[in-house]
């Protein structure tokens, strides 16, 4: 990385944010856009060349494309000589997710729920749009000032293909094994949008409860603990039997049982929460002087979930697997 050349770009390096397989993560203040900005450095040259020919080329075109409120937003991609990519994205104050948990412990059902559905607005957007994520985990998940959820890092990210009006499969293993849904751990040609819903189940398992559900420690182990709907919950914190229920039915490990996005904004967990937290700002308008808080309280009204729609794609698919 040359702090001169993103000088000459109008980028003021500010600290290092990370270290990942794929590249370096710095922050830097941007003249241009009078604010601070994130940068991923990617040295090509200590990529293997199937990765950059197939996985980083298919990332740099999706992450240019996308825009939505809860995915991080591309804001310029430039090179250096022939090996350097800098990604130029929106700056996160708050860190990734997992890191939060780490610090603060799971999250309330109530918080929990507002994070968890813009996920599922995210990865909707995505879905609709003929994307898949394929590497959902809380280390992929960014909270910005107003404590908003960031999807990111779409490394294995892959447009979706279609052949006589059905979806071609994928056979690639992407992701992290914990996250990973059990018909890519059995190594079978796979939906990748139903497989991203279940890795989102994870997510919110560790959401609310500050561990994972399955110990990834033994993989054969977790295949089975998956395979029989062996999901255990722990007594501390304590869950709503409405959010159980929404994990297991997140977890299913027969894809045609999986509920759907759309199902899971309309399940009775997700919209009991919404109505209370009507409820919570109903009381807090009555109450209220009419002063506005600091940005943190007052924050953005969340969108309320989506009214049942039509999501093509979003189901298992019959079609031949893709080679």
């Amino acid at each position: 990385m040359s702090n001169r050349f993103m000088e000459s770009r109008g980028y003021t390096f500010r600290s290092n944010l990370g270290q990942g397989m794929f590249g370096t993560v710095v922050s830097a203040y941007s003249t241009r856009l009078r604010k601070k900005v994130a940068i991923k450095v990617i040295d090509k040259k200590k990529l293997p060349t199937s990765y950059v020919e197939t996985f980083l080329c298919r990332e740099l075109e999706i992450i240019g494309t996308l825009n939505h409120p809860n995915i991080v937003k591309t804001l310029e991609i430039f090179k250096w000589n022939t090996s350097k990519v800098y990604v130029v994205m929106e700056f996160c104050a708050k860190g990734d997710l997992l890191n939060h948990i780490n610090v603060k412990g799971a999250l309330s059902e109530h918080s929990g729920c507002r994070l968890f559905t813009q996920l599922c607005n995210a990865i909707q957007y995505l879905h609709n749009s003929d994307v898949a994520h394929r590497d959902l985990k809380c280390e992929n998940m960014l909270l910005d000032t107003h404590f908003n959820l960031k999807v990111c890092d779409f490394g294995f990210s892959k447009r979706l293909t279609y052949a006589d009006g059905r979806m071609m499969l994928s056979e690639t293993f992407c992701g992290t094994s914990s996250y990973t849904a059990p018909e890519i751990m059995r190594s079978l040609p796979y939906n990748p949008k139903v497989s991203d819903v279940w890795s989102m189940g994870v997510v919110l398992y560790v959401m609310l409860h500050a561990s994972k559900p399955f110990d990834d420690t033994n993989i054969r182990r977790v295949l089975r603990m998956q395979i029989q709907r062996n999901i255990k919950f722990p007594n501390s914190p304590s869950v709503s039997s409405e959010a159980k229920d929404l994990i297991q039915r997140i977890l299913h490990p027969v894809v045609e049982h999986r509920i759907t996005i759309t199902n899971i904004l309309q399940s009775s967990w997700m919209l009991r929460e919404w109505k209370m937290e009507d409820s919570e700002e109903a009381t807090a308008s009555n109450a209220g002087s009419g002063k506005e808080g600091p940005p943190e309280e007052k924050a953005k009204e969340e969108e309320k979930p989506p009214k049942a729609n039509s999501e093509p794609g979003e189901g298992p698919s019959s079609a031949a697997p893709r080679h």
